[in-house]
């Protein structure tokens, strides 16, 4: 089968290898569509810094990385899944860069029809809404979100149908942010800390968001974020660290009273049929943020794209 391999920084190779066997349990799944998400960057870049590569040697393993994936059974040595079952499901950390991967039910959820570029969104959804769940009461409330990336714009429309009623998006890309109007934004703003700060004073009368979410993973996001929040408000950290240690203001954060809730997951079972449900009713439209679509073949065009943002860029596909 042909799969991608890291070979160098920035550098993608399609190279042949043998299509693996599921063992007892488990399934093997043929790509139908994947989307490249920010946390295959680091493999991509080969960020040296970023805790997830820096012990790995190079080249990295071949089907390293993608995990949003949409695809059909092909072979399955369980009794849940049957050869031809149309599936949202995990590769084993990260390895689904290929034609083929493998997988197990606790990590695969049935799904309908409908266009896989829309309902592989499903898979990051679920993240954001294992994430949701874990807020209070938002109905009127206001939130802000830092980035406006694929993450970042899910939140906005989850948050939407969840009944918060001012929804600041913050981003450094204009397009990004007239794709956010369209995911339920009501106010956006495209700057850095401070024009952000003014903003959020002005939408809130100085007081300060109940919920700030920030869906970068940078420490200078996280502490931003973190200033945006009101007297006893909350502070959802979702972006993955970048590193190890951060320097947090703390002490600013602690006399704010402010309330910090971090996440990553989900639960499959639980949060992407969900997901899944919400993108194939429509009650959440994810077609604005489908952007770019690639052949396989073409993966190093792809994640080049993805990774420069160019071209108005917020979700790319890759074609099975």
């Amino acid at each position: 089968m042909l799969a991608a391999q890291i070979t160098g920084p920035r550098r993608l190779e399609m190279i042949d290898v043998p299509v693996p066997d599921p063992g007892e349990g488990q399934i093997l799944v043929k790509l139908e569509t994947g989307a490249i998400c920010g946390s295959d960057l680091p493999f991509f870049l080969l960020e040296r810094s970023h805790p997830s590569v820096m012990d790995k040697p190079v080249p990295l393993p071949p089907l390293l990385s993608l995990h949003e994936i949409v695809g059909r059974v092909a072979k399955s040595r369980c009794d849940r899944f049957q050869e031809g079952d149309r599936v949202l499901s995990l590769p084993y950390t990260h390895l689904g860069l290929g034609q083929f991967y493998l997988s197990e039910p606790a990590f695969t959820v049935p799904i309908p029809d409908g266009p896989s570029e829309q309902l592989v969104l499903a898979q990051p959804l679920g993240t954001v809404v294992h994430a949701c769940l874990k807020l209070p009461n938002v109905l009127g409330q206001t939130a802000v979100i830092v980035g406006q990336g694929p993450i970042g714009q899910l939140f906005t429309a989850l948050l939407r149908q969840m009944g918060v009623l001012r929804i600041i998006a913050a981003d450094l890309l204009p397009e990004r942010l007239e794709a956010a109007k369209k995911m339920g934004a009501t106010h956006t703003v495209c700057g850095e800390t401070a024009e952000v700060a003014e903003v959020v004073r002005e939408v809130t009368g100085g007081v300060g968001a109940d919920v700030a979410v920030e869906a970068v993973g940078k420490v200078e996001t996280l502490n931003e974020a973190a200033a945006l929040v009101r007297r006893n408000g909350t502070l959802l950290a979702f972006g993955v660290p970048h590193r190890t240690h951060y320097d947090f203001a703390f002490r600013d954060f602690f006399f704010n009273e402010g309330r910090l809730i971090n996440s990553i997951g989900p639960n499959v079972q639980h949060d992407f049929p969900i997901a899944v449900e919400l993108i194939a009713s429509g009650a959440i439209d994810v077609r604005p943020l489908v952007t770019h679509s690639f052949p396989l073949e073409q993966a190093q065009e792809g994640f080049t794209l993805f990774a420069d943002r160019r071209d108005g860029a917020i979700k790319v596909m890759l074609r099975g």
